[in-house]
């Protein structure tokens, strides 16, 4: 101990004395010197001693040392700063994590399809091989009815024929919080999972002949139809059905009508290929090009189409709700939309309008992940009749609507006269399939469905099924002899196609198991620390406000040999 800082006092004091008070020299902490046999009341300085039995060892006549300090609150100060600071942060945690979706807000934002970033490149070549089933209508005894030996055409449905589907993103700009793109396909057949070989042969309506009579009949005169029609009788597939293998049909095959229609086709800028196929247009990169929203700005509109070719809207229909593109492409919604009693718009380029999808109701994944179902409605082909939002899909010239069942899709096929239904015309109008023997509806087969992830926004299973038909036009001279014999404007359906996810890869599941429980455990977690540490802090407080309020005891006694000297500190 620093000598400078002591002060000595006699041994002892005098013996009729009973207390000494040695006082530092600038305040705060001292000593009494005191007798054992003497009663402590209310000495200064030494608040809370209270009255009490000074007593060491019960020896009279001894003395010994009572040290007091002041009854102050300075050296809890960086305690109660502390706890003050940890109920702040614990108290404004918990109202986040309890309140609102932090954690599921910031694994959102990640997913902004931003240049570079993970999300991106998942989008632009996404592990998902969704599955293209292909059912194909064989028109057996087209050539009897023909004759006039059969009254109805016979189909048979044949398939499916199976392909896995690889799409890519490619030809991408970005432009602000936009993101331009064209997507390029790729089908590899699966023989393991179809039902028959890409070598099959059908008989299926001449998609080029029908589509090019229709086109003369609205374009042409009657000179250019004549010509037109002895070019179209001495090509190699003159008549209304053709016979062809399934793989053809579908990807494409050498026909001399379109090289017949070509001087016409070229003029209404209508022939994007050389060889014809159902889909044709499907395989490689496909013409369209799409605008969608990166959300990069605002979350609430990723995935959202807004452009198609550079166009904000469709100019198809009659009405600027039925030509608005403002939908996703299915794959993923911004889970703002994810509301049970709002309905979801799915663009769909082929049909030329977006379609609305209802919630149905929960479904649960294989991984026991909670989904939403929602279902395309039974009315969505229907007629005005009965769907008063399907008015403005009747032709915006004449005002005539097709049949119950069915929607027009002549204005994006070119002009080839294509309606669009449920397979084997599945809620359509019954005389669209009294004109056929074969077609059997199934409502568990031709559905149409999303499962989505209720907060990701992910679609992670799904399903489908539209068919493809044409309508037969004739003129009223009779100019194009092979399809005289077949009644006018009626309705053939051609192929139907179930597309499918039916399987995720392994990556794609891991992303969405982490997802949705590990970012749930977190935002648990950090929840209950949280609130335990705001419980803790709070009870901190109050006992340091309680003990602020009580005087401490200030005591504390060292026995002191008579011997001994006795040294004070000065402070």
């Amino acid at each position: 101990m620093d000598q400078q800082n002591m002060t000595s006092v006699p041994l002892m004091p005098k013996e009729e004395e009973k207390v000494v008070v040695l006082t530092p020299s600038h305040g705060g902490v001292g000593k009494i010197l005191v007798r054992e046999d003497t009663v402590l009341a209310n000495l200064q300085g030494c608040a809370g001693c209270g009255r009490a039995q000074f007593n060491c060892g019960g020896v009279q006549k001894q003395w010994s040392a009572l040290c007091w300090g002041k009854n102050s609150g300075r050296s809890n100060y960086c305690l109660i700063t502390l706890l003050s600071t940890i109920f702040t942060l614990s108290c404004v945690g918990t109202i986040l994590l309890c309140c609102t979706n932090v954690i599921h807000d910031v694994v959102v934002s990640n997913m902004v399809l931003k240049n570079g970033s993970m999300a991106f490149k998942m989008w632009q070549r996404p592990a998902v091989l969704p599955l293209m089933k292909v059912h194909v209508f064989n028109y057996s005894n087209w050539d009897r009815v023909r004759q006039g030996l059969d009254t109805k055409l016979e189909v048979h449905d044949v398939g499916p024929y199976v392909y896995e589907q690889q799409v890519e993103r490619v030809n991408i700009a970005f432009q602000n919080d936009s993101l331009t793109f064209q997507e390029r396909n790729r089908f590899t057949f699966l023989p393991e999972r179809s039902t028959g070989a890409i070598l099959d042969k059908v008989s299926v309506p001449n998609l080029p002949y029908l589509g090019v009579v229709s086109l003369a009949i609205d374009n042409l005169n009657v000179f250019t139809k004549s010509m037109l029609n002895a070019g179209l009788q001495m090509s190699n597939h003159p008549n209304a059905f053709i016979h062809l293998p399934v793989h053809r049909f579908l990807w494409g095959y050498e026909d001399s009508v379109i090289s017949a229609a070509r001087p016409l086709l070229s003029i209404l800028g209508q022939l994007p290929f050389e060889q014809f196929g159902l889909l044709v247009t499907k395989n490689g990169t496909v013409p369209e090009r799409l605008t969608i929203n990166t959300g990069e700005y605002d979350v609430d509109k990723m995935n959202i189409i807004e452009r198609l070719d550079g166009k904000p809207s469709l100019s198809y229909w009659s009405n600027r709700e039925c030509n608005s593109i403002e939908g996703s492409d299915g794959s993923m919604f911004p889970p703002s939309l994810l509301d049970r009693r709002r309905q979801l718009n799915v663009f769909f380029p082929k049909l030329c309008r977006r379609v609305p999808f209802q919630y149905e109701k929960d479904v649960e994944s294989e991984d026991g992940i909670q989904l939403l179902r929602y279902r395309m409605p039974a009315d969505v082909f229907d007629s005005p009749q009965t769907n008063r939002n399907n008015q403005c899909f009747c032709n915006i010239d004449t005002g005539v609507c097709p049949p119950k069942g069915v929607i027009n899709v002549t204005a994006c096929s070119m002009g080839v006269p294509a309606l669009v239904s449920f397979p084997h015309f599945y809620l359509g109008d019954p005389a669209l399939r009294d004109e056929f023997t074969g077609l059997q509806p199934d409502p568990a087969k031709h559905d149409s469905f999303l499962d989505i992830h209720p907060k990701l926004g992910i679609s992670l299973s799904g399903k489908s099924s539209l068919q493809l038909n044409i309508q037969v036009r004739k003129d009223d001279t009779g100019m194009f002899t092979a399809v005289k014999w077949l009644k006018k404007d009626l309705i053939l359906p051609v192929a139907w196609l179930e597309m499918s996810v039916e399987e995720l890869p392994e990556s794609v599941r891991s992303l969405v198991y982490h997802g949705t429980y590990s970012t749930a455990a977190v935002q648990l977690g950090l929840t209950a620390t949280c609130i335990v540490t705001l419980i803790l802090s709070t009870l901190g407080l109050i006992v340091l406000y309680a003990r602020s309020k009580k005087p401490k005891p200030c005591a504390t006694i060292k026995k002191l040999p008579i011997e001994t000297e006795l040294k004070v500190q000065n402070s």
